[in-house]
């Protein structure tokens, strides 16, 4: 091969490496945005910032992208206040939102915080009562409560005994997904929950153990003190029963 054939192989090859070095580029540039666009949206946010909520005492985490919408955004957390914090979104060279008004104003932050806090509650509970590893999961029901936004406050200390309706889903593993398990489960659940000043107007249940899925919902007390919850967990699951429990049970198959 002559001196100007291999020349031109490497010339060739080199178009070739630099092709695929803009290619990679451009691929990751698509998904995780490029770095110059994200130190403008960082200046940019941080300049919102002073601009819009300098008394708020706030710090702004690393800047990430939404490769969906093209979208630049970091979240701004107060120094001083649990439940101060909100997303700042930047498209295009410049801020064009924020979360503050929902998140903070709004009392998403609030609720959100005490959800996890009873949730840990109950969890506690699940396990010392019951004896169940779990990962129970505690939600409250904001649009049932009128007015809620307006008395609850930010940095609010927890308590189970606020009036908003709660409502309970026991995560467990279970080995026996009958029927009259799961509903002993509930009954032991619901005593110990109220022993403990713990009242949830709705409980549900969800196991995924060794190919077996389990989910039971709307669920409530009334069901369970009734005594007469394995029939009407029956029913629901053979769809012979008008109301709100629905029972979903899948076993793995054999043979």
């Amino acid at each position: 091969m002559n001196r100007a054939a291999k020349l031109l192989l490497r010339i060739a090859a080199g178009l070739t490496a630099f092709a695929l070095i803009g290619a990679l580029l451009y691929v990751t540039n698509a998904f995780v945005g490029n770095p110059v666009s994200a130190m403008m949206a960082d200046r940019a946010i941080r300049q919102y910032v002073d601009q819009h909520y300098s008394s708020l005492h706030l710090e702004t985490d690393k800047v990430k992208y939404n490769f969906k919408d093209g979208t630049y955004w970091a979240t701004a957390r107060s120094t001083t206040s649990i439940d101060t914090k909100f997303r700042i979104y930047y498209r295009n060279g410049k801020v064009i939102r924020d979360d503050y008004e929902g998140d903070v104003l709004g009392k998403f932050n609030t609720l959100e915080r005490l959800s996890l806090e009873y949730s840990r509650l109950a969890q506690n509970i699940v396990a010392d009562e019951l004896g169940y590893e779990n990962r129970t999961m505690v939600t409250y029901d904001m649009d049932a409560a009128e007015n809620a936004a307006d008395w609850l406050e930010l940095d609010m200390k927890f308590d189970q005994l606020l009036p908003l309706k709660a409502e309970v889903t026991l995560r467990l593993e279970l080995g026996d997904t009958s029927l009259a398990n799961i509903a002993q489960i509930f009954t032991d659940a619901h005593r110990a929950f109220v022993e403990h000043d713990c009242h949830f107007h709705q409980y549900g249940l969800y196991s995924e153990h060794d190919g077996k899925d389990v989910m039971v919902h709307g669920v409530t007390p009334a069901d369970i003190e009734s005594g007469d919850l394995v029939r009407l967990l029956e029913e629901a699951q053979n769809n012979d029963r008008e109301g709100g429990i629905r029972v979903r049970i899948k076993t793995p198959k054999t043979g």
